[in-house]
Formats: C-alpha cells, sequence, structure tokens
C-alpha cells in the first residue's frame, strides 16, 4: 500500500487556527476536532482504518502549520509492525512544515515493533523563526512473549535553517541491547520541544544546543508512559502559552491569562488561568 495523509492548518481573518485542508484514507483517516482545546486552536484526530505497517506499506504523512497558525494533532491508537517474512520492509514518514509563528503539537502513540518486522519510521520537521512544536513518541520492543523485530526510527529537526535534532533508533543494530542504548528495556519514549525551552525541565531532560529541551526514557512501559505523559503535559501547556508578538516571534507572553509553571522538581502543581479543559468534544468529517 502507497498512501499520503495530509493535514493543513492556516490563520483566518480573525486570528483563530482552521483547518484549511484533509485527505487520506489509510491508515488514518484526519477529522476535525470540535469543542475542544485552548480558544484559537485546531485539532485534527488521525483515526486509524488499521492499525498495522506490513510488508511494502509506503506512509506518508505530510503536516502544514500555517504562519500564525496552531494546531494540535492526536492519534487514537498505536501502530503495529508486523512480521515482513523476508519479503521486504515498511515505511511511515512524517513531513512537517512550520511557517513563522506557527505551533505544532502531535503527542503519537507508539510504535509496537512485531516478531520479525523490517520497517523505516521518520519525522522532518522544519520550523521557521519563531515557530514551535511539541513532538512526541515511543517504541514497543514487541508484543507480549515476543522478540523485537528490526526498526530504524530518526527524528530530524531543522529550527530556522539551523540543524536542532537529528537522532536515529535501530532495533536491529548490534548495540541496540547494549546498556547505552536500551538493556533490557521494553519501550522507550521521547518527548522534544523544539522552539522554545523549559526554564526549569524535568528531571532526566536536556537542552537542546538550539531552542529546545529534550526528554527521553527507557524501561518498563508502564513507567516510562506515565513519566513522558508527565513531561508532554508539562510542555504542552509551555506551547499552548505562547504568544504571537508582531514581528512573529513566538515568546513567554501568555494569550489571554496568567499561567505560573512550577520547577519541575517540586511538587507544587501548575496552575493556568487561560487554559480551561473541555470534555464535551466531537470528532466530525471534514
Amino acid at each position: 500500500m502507497s498512501a499520503t495523509v495530509r493535514v493543513r492548518a492556516a490563520r483566518d481573518a480573525r486570528g483563530a487556527s482552521v483547518i484549511a485542508s484533509l485527505s487520506g484514507t489509510e491508515p488514518w483517516r484526519p477529522r476535525i476536532i470540535l469543542g475542544a482545546g485552548p480558544a484559537g486552536w485546531a485539532r485534527v484526530a488521525l483515526v486509524q482504518t488499521r492499525a498495522s505497517l506490513i510488508v511494502a506499506d509506503d506512509v506518508v504523512v505530510d503536516v502544514g502549520v500555517g504562519e500564525g497558525a496552531a494546531l494540535e494533532i492526536v492519534e487514537l491508537g498505536a501502530m503495529v509492525c508486523h512480521d515482513a517474512r523476508g519479503r521486504g520492509g515498511a515505511s511511515l514518514r512524517a513531513r512537517v512544515e512550520i511557517e513563522p509563528g506557527g505551533r505544532l503539537i502531535w503527542l503519537g502513540q507508539p510504535v509496537i515493533v512485531g516478531s520479525g518486522a523490517a520497517a523505516r519510521v521518520s519525522i522532518d520537521a522544519v520550523l521557521a523563526p519563531g515557530a514551535a512544536m511539541l513532538r512526541g513518541d515511543g517504541v514497543v520492543f514487541g508484543r507480549a512473549g515476543e522478540r523485537c523485530g528490526a526498526l530504524q526510527a530518526r527524528t530530524r529537526i531543522v529550527l530556522d535553517g539551523a540543524p536542532l535534532l537529528d537522532e536515529t533508533l535501530d532495533t536491529g543494530g548490534p548495540a541496540f541491547r547494549s546498556a547505552v542504548v536500551a538493556g533490557d528495556a521494553t519501550m522507550v519514549a521521547a518527548v522534544t520541544l523544539a522552539g522554545v525551552r523549559d526554564p526549569a525541565p524535568p528531571a532526566g531532560a536536556m537542552q537542546a544546543h538550539g531552542a529546545g529541551s529534550l526528554w527521553r526514557g527507557a524501561g518498563g512501559s508502564v513507567a516510562v508512559g506515565s513519566a513522558a505523559a508527565a513531561t508532554a503535559e508539562r510542555w504542552r501547556t509551555l506551547v499552548y502559552e505562547l504568544e504571537e508578538d508582531p514581528d512573529g516571534e513566538l515568546g513567554g507572553e501568555l494569550a489571554g491569562g496568567s499561567c505560573s509553571l512550577p520547577d519541575s522538581r517540586s511538587s507544587s502543581s501548575s496552575h493556568c488561568s487561560a487554559i480551561v479543559p473541555r470534555t464535551d468534544s466531537k470528532i466530525v468529517s471534514p
């Protein structure tokens, strides 16, 4: 199967973000989410039509965020890479372009690498000056009782014309199970903040050489998933609260409210008056 899923967000004359275009049916059918999220944001759910990558699949996810627009992408289920049975591999490629002042939050579900799998997963993101992105992903090393197959997962981010991140995980490589890579872990998770830094990042997080913060974790799926979710929630608040100034630069000023982020090493909770959770969300066809 060869398939492309496209999502485009733009800013309308009122200053609100809207979905300019949606297309694709496999392995996800993108659908607009109504009635949830902070004001001014557009949200899209990637609804699975099938939850697997099999031999010869070549899937492209093409995401664009226009100048000053804000888009959140929600994935509803994990993706399983199945046994290739020696007949070649599968590919899942995400291409992201964010124009000046644009914001993207895309917290993906894990990729589960089944026994015998041979797959490549990548995300290439290009951020213009003043853009920001929060990306989360994870890899589960086989289903229960299985050995992990072969997966090459690569993330590349370019910010304002300069490389910010280029990393690859290769579960088929000789060093994969070494203590410095995965050891005896059953899952790895990554949360990447690009275009803005957390001033007090969580324990275990790293600052990128440019404007960005990185969190990586390996271990049991429950513990790693919980830690990744906590970091993602903190950094989602940071991205939600960025405000575009007249020059198109994203700064730490708040959009329509006050927000205090605690030191992530303390036990205090955050308070953000501009974020009002909604529980009446609805997924609709474009």
